[in-house]
């Protein structure tokens, strides 16, 4: 196939499906898991508790906790359901299993600072996102089966998993900030193909946790090389 020929498709041509049937998977996933989500919320509640308590070991089965949803959401969700209809997603699940093994490297690694940090503004973000970013789906669909867990969808993982920046040592932010930036590009452009304008507020919101992340992470620990 020559490049004029990969030009004249758009990416519409790459959508094979519509906004209802994307949205059917929030809803699939969640009847097929349940009563499971339970431990999602028991730990969307745990994980703010934990940095609250400003100390090594919580601090580090805070990041470890966050880097399980990372896995599940991106093998579950993403290689489980949305990639038999669109096969990048796929490739973005197996990278969302190496983000979550990245940030379980960085908790044995060295990669989680244990500096004072900001933990009032780190709580009230993440609860935030992972209170009101899982209704957006709700909205779009009618349909409360569809909400968007953390370590369910995606999109709120991603969005809430951002702050994980606040809480780890100037390399390994690095290494953990491309996927974010490269998950809410692709999201976004799905999303907007699909019209469903509300579900395009997560991905933005993700950038703007990645903003959080950084200027939430302390003076002295952004300095480190």
């Amino acid at each position: 196939m020559s490049g004029a020929d990969w030009l004249s498709y758009s990416l519409q041509d790459f959508v094979m499906f519509g906004p209802q049937v994307f949205l059917r998977l929030f809803v699939r996933i969640n009847q097929d898991l349940w009563p499971w989500q339970l431990l999602a919320v028991i730990i969307v509640i745990f994980i703010p508790v934990l940095v609250l308590r400003q100390n090594k070991a919580a601090r580090r089965l805070a990041v470890g906790l966050m880097a399980l949803a990372w896995v599940s959401s991106g093998y579950g969700f993403l290689v489980g359901y949305f990639g038999p209809i669109n096969w990048p997603a796929a490739w973005f699940g197996w990278a969302f299993v190496a983000q979550g093994l990245l940030l379980a490297a960085a908790v044995f690694a060295g990669g989680i600072h244990y500096s004072r940090l900001s933990v009032g503004e780190f709580a009230l973000l993440w609860l935030i996102a992972v209170c009101g970013l899982p209704w957006l789906a709700v909205a779009n669909s009618g349909q409360w089966h569809a909400v968007a867990l953390f370590g369910v969808a995606p999109g709120t993982t991603a969005a809430a998993g951002a702050l994980a920046l606040a809480l780890m040592t100037r390399t390994w932010r690095w290494l953990y900030l491309p996927l974010l930036v490269l998950w809410s590009l692709f999201s976004a452009a799905i999303l907007w193909v699909l019209q469903t304008w509300l579900l395009l507020v997560t991905p933005v919101a993700t950038l703007l946790l990645v903003g959080a992340g950084f200027w939430l992470s302390p003076r002295r620990v952004r300095s480190l090389d």
